[in-house]
């Protein structure tokens, strides 16, 4: 069996960032199921995130050998997590991503935007942020955006998408910036490297750190919302490149299936969709959370079926080209793009953390 690896983090929840992280190589997942005490079960490959106490921590420090001490930071609060180790996270400098708050108070980072569905009207963390807009450090605005009618997932129901931005004092231009890079790209055929360029500017991302991003955005086939696939025909393929890969075809069965990609194992899941004698390609796409989710009743984890008649609404949704990612007649190598590329923001459909706590993830 393969080594699995994991991260080990401390979250300080004052200034609601991690502060130390360790990576803990496991041979034997069942010796590290045992530790987490029955809240694994449910998990076979422990995909989720824990929560440590400190029995388990211990328990893991002894039983793996590795080093992890806690009691050397300053910090009076702390939250202990254990995940899965992603190859995603090569990422070769500092993401915003968790670390929103202390870049915003040191001006690294000069916009944040928090998304996510309500209710709740808060997000984890947010009264440490509105610590700092009361002291007049930061700027707040908060934006709702209602459905048309309630929807249902990860098992509640939700009237809405709430954002909520922050920036340091005097960088509040960004926000209104920001808005109109999102408005203008919905009017002008979807997210691209330019409107993904500018939000990183906007960020506070360095010229260098953005042209890495966007690289690994173009090789992967999108930036940002949630990458997915299907098969083609013939027929759909020679439509697709005839559209100049800008939209999904029509097809002539009632339903179009659609996959989340998995970065992970992207070869064994195209070679798996190929084996459908009447597909000759797979295709990737990304879409929004936000938008992908008003096609369906339900979001967790998919397949999804798309209605024939609602391909051209669908269409209207993607952000970027559609891109053939393989195809029946080339062969399949083991691993076939990077997973840095393309990194959804939203969490909906993610695996939530082993103690009913959301994962959530935010814009990068």
């Amino acid at each position: 069996m393969p080594q699995s690896r994991f991260l080990i983090e401390a979250l300080d929840l004052e200034q609601w960032c991690p502060v130390l992280q360790t990576m803990l190589p496991v041979d034997d997942l069942e010796a590290l199921r045992a530790i987490l005490a029955g809240t694994a079960d449910d998990d076979p490959e422990l995909e989720k995130t824990y929560f440590l106490d400190d029995e388990e921590l211990a328990a893991i420090v002894a039983t793996f050998n590795v080093s992890f001490d806690a009691a050397q930071l300053d910090s009076k609060d702390l939250e202990i997590s254990l995940c899965r180790w992603r190859s995603s996270d090569r990422t070769p400098y500092l993401t915003h991503t968790g670390y929103e708050l202390p870049l915003l108070l040191e001006g690294r980072k000069k916009l944040a935007r928090m998304s996510d569905l309500y209710p709740p009207m808060t997000f984890e963390g947010e009264n440490r942020f509105e610590h700092w807009v009361a002291k007049g450090v930061l700027h707040r605005e908060e934006v709702k955006e209602p459905f048309d009618k309630p929807i249902q997932s990860r098992g509640q129901t939700y009237l809405g998408h709430r954002t909520v931005y922050y920036t340091p004092k005097g960088e509040e231009w960004r926000i209104p910036a920001s808005k109109l890079i999102w408005d203008a790209s919905g009017k002008s055929g979807g997210w691209n490297e330019y409107f993904e360029r500018l939000e990183g500017m906007l960020f506070g991302y360095e010229d260098w750190q953005n042209d890495w991003w966007i690289k690994r955005g173009i090789t992967g086939g999108g930036f940002g919302g949630m990458s997915c696939c299907c098969t083609v025909t013939a027929a759909g393929l020679a439509w697709i490149e005839a559209t100049g890969f800008r939209a999904l075809p029509p097809i002539d069965r009632p339903t179009l299936t659609i996959l989340m990609h998995d970065w992970e194992n992207e070869a064994d899941q195209y070679a798996a969709m190929l084996g459908d004698p009447e597909s000759v390609a797979v295709a990737r796409f990304n879409m929004l959370g936000r938008d992908f989710m008003n096609f369906w009743a339900s979001q967790r984890g998919g397949p999804w079926d798309l209605p024939a008649g609602r391909i051209a609404e669908f269409n209207r949704f993607l952000r970027g080209s559609v891109e053939i990612v393989a195809r029946r007649d080339d062969p399949l190598p083991s691993k076939l793009s990077d997973p840095t590329a393309g990194r959804p923001y939203w969490a909906g459909i993610y695996p939530q953390s082993g103690r009913n706590r959301p994962n959530t993830r935010r814009s990068r």
